[in-house]
């Protein structure tokens, strides 16, 4: 309304490789203030959706898999200077990681202290090092299907946030009794159900394919 800023939002554009199940995807977004710089995302990824453990999955990589090759371009609108030029991986995460931390800081209930984790990638430790610094954590207790990944992920935020971050043995047993939930995955199906919420639950989530239609209707 106030006419400081425009933006265009994401477009993907998607080309056949020489693997049958696998595509390249370069996505592109960008935006402009006016006080005076322009930046432009420019997201390539291999993208593919397989199923792994009966779950269909959104798997994507740069170059070879564990690699991300994003990038933010950031430029002066006086003179069309390039100042800056960032990793979007982990800008992304900072940025979505910290998104979901002011949604626990002004709505989920000041004595929220367990978390319910579902996944153990680089979303899951963002979410969790926003929460804590949000809320006094008091424990975590995260569920992914790959188990070596779980443990791995358990051990290095517990280290890093000094509080107790445990394995369970499903999605179930990590929402239950716990005050703020999140779903941080690659699933193309829905990883948190809203039978399964209690009264006043906080739900975080990064796409809205791991919720439930009723997740929607649940939340007020």
């Amino acid at each position: 309304n106030r006419k400081d800023a425009a933006r265009r939002p994401r477009i993907d554009i998607f080309a056949p490789t020489s693997r049958a199940e696998e595509f390249a995807c370069f996505s592109s977004m960008e935006g402009v203030v006016r006080s005076g710089y322009y930046a432009i995302r420019i997201k390539p990824d291999i993208i593919s959706w397989p199923e792994v453990n009966g779950i269909r999955r959104r798997v994507t990589y740069c170059y070879q898999p564990g690699l991300y090759g994003g990038l933010i371009l950031v430029f002066r609108t006086e003179n069309a200077e390039l100042v800056a030029i960032i990793n979007d991986g982990y800008i992304q995460h900072m940025r979505v990681g910290a998104t979901a931390a002011l949604g626990v800081r002004y709505l989920a209930r000041a004595s929220a202290e367990i978390v319910g984790m579902i996944g153990s990638g680089g979303m899951a430790r963002s979410f969790a090092l926003g929460f804590a610094a949000v809320r006094k954590l008091k424990k975590i207790k995260a569920y992914s299907p790959n188990r070596d990944h779980l443990r791995s992920y358990c051990k290095e935020m517990s280290e890093k946030l000094g509080i107790e971050v445990v394995p369970v043995k499903n999605g179930a047993e990590a929402i239950s009794g716990s005050d703020i939930v999140a779903s941080c995955t690659n699933s193309m199906e829905p990883v948190i159900e809203g039978r399964r919420l209690e009264p006043g639950m906080f739900v975080a989530n990064v796409t809205r394919r791991e919720l439930d239609k009723e997740v929607s209707c649940r939340v007020t």
